[in-house]
């Protein structure tokens, strides 16, 4: 980049000019680059974070699920025992 720009400055001030340009373009796109770069690490962080609570969400609800069947279970064998007990007395 230097070199361009020495190249640049032989011309007067209208190469200084140039040259004042495409420095100041450059380091934008650095700039730019780095900024990226930045928001591709966050959101990264982000994404491994929000996975990270979705298996806990998923593990979650898997213990519902299993409780929920468990009582289904309990109401259904309930439900059975009141049901014999019912035709028993009926007899």
């Amino acid at each position: 980049m230097e070199t361009v720009i020495e190249g640049l400055a032989q011309y007067g001030p209208l190469g200084l000019w140039t040259a004042s340009l495409l420095w100041m373009n450059w380091q934008q796109r650095k700039e730019q680059k780095e900024d990226e770069r930045l928001a591709a690490e966050r959101l990264a962080y982000h994404q491994e974070n929000i996975v990270e609570a979705m298996r806990e969400h998923r593990h979650l609800l898997e213990k519902a699920i299993e409780k929920i069947d468990a009582g289904l279970d309990t109401m259904r064998e309930k439900y059975a025992e009141e049901r014999i007990f019912r035709m028993n007395s009926k007899e």
